[in-house]
Formats: C-alpha cells, sequence, structure tokens
C-alpha cells in the first residue's frame, strides 16, 4: 500500500501524526487550538488522495457524516465536524485517550490475564446502550434513520484512562432511508468474519440483530479469551459462524454463572428470531451480575493504566492452595488457575513440603491434622520458605478471623464465596506487597 504524505493541517486543524491507516483512508491525531493557550485533541479521518476522484465513495463518506453527527450518546464517538480542504474530504472525531479493547485484550493476553468478569459484562452493557441508542434514533424529521454498526468488533470499542467505553466508527453504518445508493448486492462482505452473524455473512443484510450477535462474540472473547469463530483460514472462520456452536463460557472461564452461560448463548442463536430483541434488554440482563456496590469503571481504569506502565509479561505466579475441603480446593482452583500455577495440599505436611516453591500460599488458619499449630507461622518456620505469602482462607471475612490471621503471620484473608474478580485483586496486592 502508497503511504500519502501526512498533511500539516486540515481545515482548523493541525495534524500531530498519522494513528492508522486503511484501504480508503486514513486517521491522523490533530489538534484544535485556540486563544489564550487552549488546545483540543481530536482524531481526523481523511479519503485517502488516490480516492478523491471516486465519487461513489465520497458520497458514502459524506452520508457516513451525516448520520453520525445525528448520534448523541455518552458511549459513542461523537463526530464533531466534516469538512473539505483543499479537495480533501474529512471526518473529525471525539479523542478517547485509551486503547481499543483489541489492544488491552492482547496486552492481558501477552500477561496469561484476562479482564476480570465485572470489567468484561461492563464494557458489554455499556457497549449494547450504544446500539440500542443508535439503533432507535430518529431524525429531525421523527423518522428512524436506522442505523446498524455492522462492524461492533474489539478493535471498534475504545476504552479511555478513567475506564469509559465508547463505540467508534460508524464508518459502515447503514441508514436505509438516508445512505445514498452504493454497492449493495454486489456480494461485497462488510466488517471482521468472526463477529459477524450468520445472516450478514450469508446476504450482506444487517439489522439490529446482526449488531446484537456481534456483541456477543465480543463478549464471549473478553470472558474466555477465546474468539468463538476463528478458524484457521477465512473459509474455515465462515464455516463456524454458520454451524458451530461454541461451547458455554463457563467451561473455559468457571467464573461465569450459568445464568451468563444462558444469555451468552441467546446472542449467539444462529436464527435472529432467537435473539434478545433489543440491545437494551441486554444491557439491562448484563447489569445484574455487576455487584452492587462494586466500580466497574474504577477496575478498568486500574487494568489500563498497569498496561500502560509498560511492565513485561511475567511468568504465572506459583499458588499453593492448603484445605482439607477438596470442594473448597475445587472451587479456588477453578476460580484461580488461569491466573497461577496452582497446586494443591490437603494435609500440614504437604502444605510444608510444597510451600518452599510457592509465591502465594492461600491455607485454612489451621487443619484437622494439626489443630493447634497456625498453619502460616508453622509454613514459615518450618518450611524454609522466605518469599512465600501467607493468605488464610476462611469462611467468613471478620476483624476477628483478620486479627488472628494476622498473628500467624498472613497478609490478608479469602472466603470460598468471594467473587473471582476481588479475589484476584486481594492476591494481585498481596503479590506485589
Amino acid at each position: 500500500m502508497r503511504t500519502s504524505e501526512a498533511p500539516q493541517h486540515l481545515g482548523q486543524y493541525e495534524v500531530t501524526r498519522r494513528l492508522a491507516m486503511g484501504g480508503m483512508a486514513e486517521v491522523f491525531l490533530g489538534k484544535l487550538r485556540g486563544a489564550d493557550g487552549f488546545a483540543k485533541d481530536v482524531v481526523i479521518k481523511r479519503i485517502l488522495p488516490q480516492h478523491t476522484e471516486n465519487t461513489e465513495f465520497v458520497s458514502m463518506f459524506r452520508d457516513e457524516a451525516r448520520i453520525t453527527s445525528q448520534l448523541f450518546h455518552g458511549n459513542i464517538v461523537q463526530v464533531i465536524e466534516f469538512g473539505v480542504s483543499e479537495g480533501q474530504h474529512y471526518l473529525v472525531l471525539e479523542y478517547v485517550n485509551g486503547p481499543s479493547l483489541h489492544t488491552a485484550l492482547d496486552g492481558l493476553r501477552k500477561r496469561s490475564r484476562l479482564l476480570s468478569f465485572v470489567e468484561s459484562v461492563h464494557i458489554a452493557a455499556e457497549v449494547a446502550r450504544a446500539l440500542d441508542y443508535a439503533h432507535r434514533k430518529r431524525g429531525s424529521d421523527g423518522s428512524p434513520l436506522q442505523v446498524v454498526h455492522r462492524d461492533v468488533t474489539p478493535s471498534n470499542i475504545l476504552l479511555s484512562r478513567e475506564g469509559e467505553v465508547k463505540l467508534a466508527d460508524f464508518g459502515i453504518a447503514r441508514a436505509r432511508a438516508r445512505l445514498a445508493t452504493t454497492a449493495a448486492g454486489s456480494g461485497i462482505v462488510k466488517g471482521k468474519l468472526p463477529f459477524m452473524a450468520p445472516e450478514a455473512i450469508q446476504s450482506a443484510a444487517a439489522n439490529a440483530l446482526t449488531d446484537i450477535f456481534s456483541l456477543g462474540a465480543v463478549l464471549y472473547r473478553m470472558l474466555t479469551g477465546i474468539t468463538p469463530f476463528r478458524g484457521e483460514s477465512e473459509a474455515q472462520t465462515i464455516a463456524r459462524v454458520l454451524t458451530h456452536h461454541p461451547p458455554p463460557p463457563s467451561q473455559h472461564n468457571p467464573a461465569v454463572p450459568a445464568e451468563l452461560d444462558e444469555l451468552v448463548g441467546m446472542l449467539l442463536a444462529k436464527e435472529p428470531g432467537q435473539r434478545p430483541e433489543r440491545a437494551l434488554f441486554v444491557a439491562d440482563a448484563l447489569s445484574r451480575f455487576i455487584p452492587v456496590g462494586s466500580s466497574p469503571a474504577e477496575m478498568l481504569a486500574t487494568t489500563l493504566t498497569s498496561l500502560q506502565a509498560g511492565v513485561p509479561p511475567a511468568t504465572l505466579q506459583r499458588l499453593l492452595i492448603v484445605h482439607e475441603s477438596r470442594t473448597v480446593r475445587a472451587v479456588l482452583r477453578a476460580k484461580l488457575e488461569r491466573h497461577f500455577t496452582v497446586e494443591e495440599a490437603g494435609s500440614t505436611r504437604e502444605a510444608l513440603d510444597r510451600a518452599s516453591a510457592s509465591d502465594i500460599v492461600l491455607c485454612q488458619r489451621t487443619l484437622g491434622d494439626a489443630p493447634d499449630s497456625n498453619l502460616g507461622r508453622r509454613i514459615r518456620a518450618e518450611s524454609s520458605s522466605e518469599k512465600a505469602k501467607i493468605v488464610v482462607v476462611a469462611s467468613q471475612d471478620t476483624e476477628e478471623v483478620r486479627a488472628l490471621a494476622q498473628s500467624g503471620g498472613a497478609y490478608a484473608v479469602a472466603t470460598p464465596s468471594m467473587p473471582t474478580a476481588t479475589l484476584l485483586e486481594l492476591l494481585e496486592r498481596v503479590g506485589h506487597t
């Protein structure tokens, strides 16, 4: 692909640097300057110079600007201006200071991590609200604009450093009542195949239910780290979208409850009529999985800050679970084995033997084979483990339990019923203590 020369200015905007280039357009970081040192960062999308004579594409670009400039929603990247400068057509967009979801997921993957359950549900719910607004938007004359995004993928979901979620690039949105006639019906498939709905691949048709399917594929990716329909070739990906029924997310991530498995299955239904009929219904359903009092935006901001810090991917820490109950050990292992190298012990002797090779020991305060012994203190004294950090497992986290745990040299108290995201946050804090 030939790289065009970046302009110094487009209209009133100073061009700072190129951010990306596609087949038909390129994207720049720009700046609007004003009096008294005023400066505002913006994103500028410009048709590549070699395509400015393509009247069909320019018309489509104008339609994109006209339609998307009418979308005012906190979860949609705002269109600021459409302009022409020296024959160059450009679109000015809100600048979101943060990565795409794709970039964030890739950074987490390199660290053998996932977004927490709460963060994943929060992001999906915010995107669902944006979609519902766009799907139901009416023009100034009251008629439905019938906007469909058609490319709901991790690359088009932007995450601000403050934990905001913004849906970007309605560039292939179709508003039947307003868009100029293009090459519809020519068999061109738009969007990204692994996230496309079966009906969109088969007929290039798109509606609100098509976007809902794509959102389901994005949610599956966040919860499991797996893109559910991606194949080794384009043909295999298409076949999987049309015929493959991915296993419930909980089979890859035991932290996912059965109710969310069911919702994801509905979103990914092959028949459009089996999906939720409105994205708002999806947002409402997802919000029920966010614990009362939690702050998912703050959690997301913390995650993005850790990725931005540039800490190199670390090897998985070794974690030892010590508990006389096999059920409790299984519950804790299911929550943690994707994030740690996990071993188990059911007796004091096993705990002492294995603790020296562990970074964190998640254990009962006492075990039945040594009821009068504080296990944390014994591990420190007898296992030759100077680095292991002790976290006590108790049925309840109370002031009394914490005091007893601290007396044995423990850093914190965890409960088997603790949400996975909360447990991971606790262990991450302990690991960095």
